[in-house]
């Protein structure tokens, strides 16, 4: 262990200690440091402070700086230094007095710096530290935006001149002590009374934006200060004469902004009263579905810990989450919502009633689910809020279908909650904040313990355990000043209850009993919680709501605990504070070995983590039963891996089907259904096991007998496994299968075979990807065999399983872009097929292959994929422009984001023809857009670009060796400016969407959340 403060006799000891001592687990210093480092956070990866921090210096953050107001008068002058969007530039003032801070800073900064060797420093994000520029290598200020997980690289904004790029952390100082803590000297800005037409600023508005202004004087009129002085609400007037919101609002690019006040009592009536008559106006006569209600939210008790990731994030006070345990529930919901909707058609006669439910069919993946009916916002349009993922969306009446009675009995899945401990530091939730605690926490699996409620919802701690240390939410928003402390207003517990509880320990009889399973034949529905091997695994029935209970009890009585063999107990496994239901089964000096009763594995406590249990607490079961796979036994003396990791791979997070055929003292002898398939006739097909007690053998259709006898030694139970009618097509083939799925030589395959779109036929396409127009991807409008897919991923999960702990071959040699692999995605840890987007030092783009979603993953998470994964094509297709024998070898980036921008807004299609590679396609403008080829618009905007750009691969700020071309010596101080390294990503880097759990071709699982999705 790395703080040498513990002691173990063994790995295995170490490994199952660790949870308990991460928490507490530091390095130890040679000599103990004078004064004890604060703990610092992050907001993007957790990164903390190293232990040996040198008293030499002192984290500098922006609050730390001075924020005296420079801007005097009504107007000023300014240099525009950088242009992101009118949301975001750059401005320096020509103040003397900035422009004199500014040289004494970059002065300062190069000679604190020029003969000094400094160890290794690890910022953190929100620190403003010193930053060596790529181009010049001259030292600036610089504000760490985000920090890599490997803490090797930081996105650094420099706050003196407003560009950004990406630095290693062996060019990153601390800010030295002698620097002048002058406000950032470039002004960070954004236009004031207009907003984007749409969601988000075009990227034909920026290009023009940029192309207007960068680098030039312009006169300023601050009109407004926003984010506690950090942002500027500005105008500004061009040469022309005209101001800059007016050209943007005559170009088409914005919209005025409209200042929305909160409704009164009586707009809300009003409101209501017009969603009232809009449903009332045609419902006579027609299905009001007033006897759907809405069903019962999950119970959940102040002190209860969750495993939960969230579905719907508006701030820190409004995020919605679902619960990780239920993952499989909801799955199952989103199937058997998929097959009754398509059983039934469209009716005009279904007009649902406000506050009752039915299914919608969600506009972004045209999946179908549980939704309750807010308002009718006009006659034929409505408003509806999604039960199982908080969000909500305004959809047509014929997007709606009404539900069946079974689809209501799973309780809403959608918990509302609020992050407890803090509280903005303004009036409102920052944009800023919201961005950064998007970047934290989505797509994550993170951990809650329920303080208390208000208004409907749970006040909770959050944190994100991946993280070493743990990193608490709230804490991280506090230290990057995006939040203030809060008192935590919990539910208060009642003393008297705790009170009784611990007097009943002494007069109630223990009396406790174990969960059975039906015997007669029938058969039950079985979640696996701990899989050893076909011999022996666990399984429950139903989980009860134990956590509060037993955690309220055990805080409330303290009394020591006398363990003895054989009798339950409270026991606490882990510094977690969660309490569980367990039996002493081994007493020791120091410890005591338990088992917990309702989850079926063994731990080794200490006493004091021990309590005496009430009777009113083992009323519940004990729910962990121990089973076995009837019918088949291990081949050779032991089962083999490969029979326990296929079985693993079977029964794994699935709910099984199960039906007793024997049972002892020690569990259950069950024959097991898992997706529809027979889990005993799938392992002999594969010649894993063999039926019990015979010689093995090749497998055929055999009826397998065997004799289980009880500990009396008296009653024998016959009974019979049929390996279906899998076992007539496996013979020979199935005996390979495991060989060609652990032993086939994998590689990262860059001409992967793709999917010949057919010629001549004008459909939508559903753009996944853009490399540039001559490389995309594309989702195959023809409908997924669902059973070969599925085939393809279990195969996929053994092959993956099996080699997961070998070193990457990512790490050894990097993928080319374009080459096929295997991927590990984050949301739930499976392997899937995919696609290299780009390869970067320590994480790469990829998209899944049979999805259509990308995300970025480290090295670690890629393997080689071998020949058979292949033979099942790809979900997503190549597609280039037509044209491109007229198109070059290296795209601008203008241009390419004219390209994206066109595929974002809606394209038509048909194939031209298939070159061997790509399917040519002719994309054209719809009608309602005004029509047009793209491929003669891309050229058009080529000539153009190469009019207006003496040097093609230059950005708008760089010239041909990517230097800056500073403004006049009038205007900037001496020095440099650091040009700006910012580009505008393309869609294979951006795209982030949550990519579905289930094997389908289209989202089943992930919640149906508004946001950038795919141009489909």
């Amino acid at each position: 262990t790395r703080c040498k403060k513990m002691h173990y006799c063994s790995v295995v000891c170490q490994a199952e200690d660790w949870k308990a001592h991460r928490p507490v687990c530091k390095p130890v210093d040679p000599e103990p440091a004078k004064e004890k480092p604060k703990e610092n956070a992050s907001l993007s990866d957790g990164t903390h402070l190293p232990s040996k921090e040198s008293a030499s210096y002192k984290r500098v953050y922006l609050k730390d700086l001075y924020t005296t107001e420079v801007i005097m008068g009504p107007e000023i002058q300014a240099t525009v230094v950088e242009v992101y969007s009118p949301s975001r530039f750059f401005l320096l003032h020509q103040n003397p007095e900035v422009l004199e801070a500014l040289q004494n800073i970059s002065t300062g900064l190069q000679e604190a710096f020029r003969n000094t060797s400094v160890s290794l420093y690890v910022p953190c994000v929100g620190e403003v530290c010193t930053a060596q520029f790529s181009s010049d290598l001259n030292w600036y200020r610089g504000l760490v935006q985000t920090l890599s997980a490997d803490q090797k690289m930081a996105n650094i904004l420099y706050i003196d001149f407003g560009n950004e790029e990406d630095v290693p952390v062996d060019r990153i100082r601390p800010l030295p002590t002698n620097i002048q803590l002058f406000r950032p000297c470039a002004m960070a800005c954004q236009i004031a009374g207009v907003v984007p037409v749409l969601n988000q600023w075009s990227d034909e508005c920026c290009v023009a934006m940029k192309q207007l202004l960068a680098g030039k004087i312009v006169t300023v009129k601050l009109l407004e200060t926003l984010d506690n002085g950090h942002i500027h609400a500005v105008d500004l007037l061009l040469s022309a004469g005209k101001q800059l919101s007016a050209f943007l609002l005559q170009g088409g690019y914005a919209q005025k902004c409209t200042i929305s006040e909160a409704p009164t009592e009586e707009d809300v009536c009003a409101m209501l009263a017009t969603s009232l008559k809009n449903f009332q106006r045609f419902s006579d006569g027609k299905d009001d579905n007033k006897w759907a209600q809405p069903p019962e939210p999950i119970k959940q008790f102040v002190g209860d810990q969750l495993s939960v990731f969230i579905t719907h994030l508006q701030s820190p006070n409004d995020l919605i989450v679902q619960k990780v345990d239920n993952a499989g529930l909801v799955q199952d919901l989103q199937l058997k919502l998929r097959e009754h909707c398509s059983q039934v058609a469209a009716s005009p006669n279904f007009r649902p009633a406000p506050e009752t439910v039915c299914c919608s069919q969600f506009s972004e993946d045209k999946q179908w689910y549980r939704a309750k009916v807010l308002a009718y916002p006009s006659e034929q349009r409505i408003i509806v809020g999604y039960l199982d993922f908080g969000n909500s969306e305004e959809v047509a009446l014929s997007q709606l279908r009404p539900i069946s009675p079974p689809l209501l009995a799973l309780p809403m899945q959608a918990m509302h909650c609020s992050l407890a401990e803090v509280q903005p530091n303004g009036q409102s939730w920052s944009k800023e904040c919201v961005e950064a605690l998007q970047l934290r926490v989505l797509n994550r699996i993170l951990n809650i313990e329920i303080l208390g409620e208000d208004k409907g919802k749970f006040l909770v701690s959050m944190s994100d355990e991946t993280s070493d240390p743990v990193d608490n939410i709230a804490t991280l928003l506090i230290a990057a000043g995006y939040a203030a402390p809060a008192l935590v207003t919990t539910i208060p517990t009642q003393a008297e209850e705790k009170t009784a509880s611990a007097a009943q320990i002494v007069s109630e009889p223990l009396v406790w009993s174990s969960a059975e399973l039906p015997s007669d034949g029938q058969k039950v529905v079985l979640l696996p919680i701990v899989v050893e091997s076909p011999g022996k695994f666990y399984c429950q029935q139903s989980t009860g709501e134990l956590g509060a209970q037993l955690k309220q009890h055990c805080e409330a009585d303290a009394t020591a605990f006398v363990p003895k063999v054989g009798e339950p107990c409270c026991a606490q496994t882990s510094g977690e504070g969660a309490w569980y239901r367990t039996m002493v089964t081994s007493v020791h000096k120091d410890s005591v070995a338990v088992s917990l009763v309702d989850y079926g594995y063994n731990k080794l406590v200490k006493r004091s983590h021990l309590r005496p249990i009430t009777a009113k607490l083992l009323v519940l079961p004990f729910q962990a039963v121990c089973c076995w796979l009837a019918g088949v036994e291990p081949v050779g003396s032991e089962w083999s891996s490969e029979a326990i990791l296929w079985f693993q791979t079977l029964v794994d997070n699935e709910q099984l089907t199960a039906r007793v055929l024997s049972f002892t003292e020690q569990g259950y002898g069950v024959e097991l259904e898992s997706r529809g398939q027979n889990v005993a006739a799938t392992l002999l097909c594969e010649q894993l096991v063999k039926p019990y007690g015979e010689c093995f053998k090749e497998p055929s259709p055999v009826k397998v007998s065997s004799m289980i006898k009880q500990e009396d030694g008296v009653k024998e139970h016959e009974y019979n496994v049929q390996a279906n009618n899998q076992t007539e097509t496996c013979s020979s083939q199935s005996s390979e299968m495991l060989t060609a799925v652990t032993q086939e030589v994998a590689s990262f395959p860059v001409d992967w075979k793709t999917v010949e779109l057919p010629l001549k036929e004008v459909f939508q396409p559903c753009i996944t990807a853009v490399i540039n127009p001559s490389l995309f991807y594309l989702l195959c409008p023809a409908q997924v065999d669902q059973q070969k897919l599925q085939e393809v991923m279990e195969k996929l999960a053994v092959y993956c399983g099996s080699n997961k702990n070998n070193v990457s071959a990512a790490e050894k040699c990097k993928p080319a872009p374009g080459s096929a692999c295997c991927a590990q995605f984050s949301a739930d840890n499976n392997w899937y097929r995919a696609v290299v987007l780009s390869v970067g030092e320590n994480e790469m783009s990829v998209l899944y292959a049979d999805y259509g979603n990308s995300e970025k993953v480290p090295h670690s998470r890629i393997l080689p994929i071998p020949t058979h994964l292949l033979a099942l094509p790809f979900q997503i297709a190549r597609g280039a422009l037509a044209g491109k024998e007229h198109f070059p070898a290296d795209w601008p980036e203008e241009v390419q984001q004219v390209f994206q921008s066109e595929l974002a807004n809606g394209v038509l299609a048909s194939v031209q023809s298939f070159d061997g590679s790509a399917n040519v396609l002719c994309l054209t403008r719809p009608a309602v857009r005004g029509g047009g080829d793209l491929t003669a618009m891309m050229l058009d905007t080529l000539h153009a670009h190469s009019k207006s750009s003496p040097h093609p691969n230059a950005s708008p700020s760089s010239d041909r060796d990517g230097c800056f071309t500073s403004p006049s010596t009038s205007s900037v101080p001496a020095g440099p400016k650091p040009p700006s390294h910012t580009e505008l990503g393309n869609a294979a880097d951006t795209s982030d969407t949550t990519k579905p759990s289930e094997p389908t071709a289209q989202s089943i699982s992930a919640a149906p959340v508004s946001g950038e999705i795919n141009s489909c």
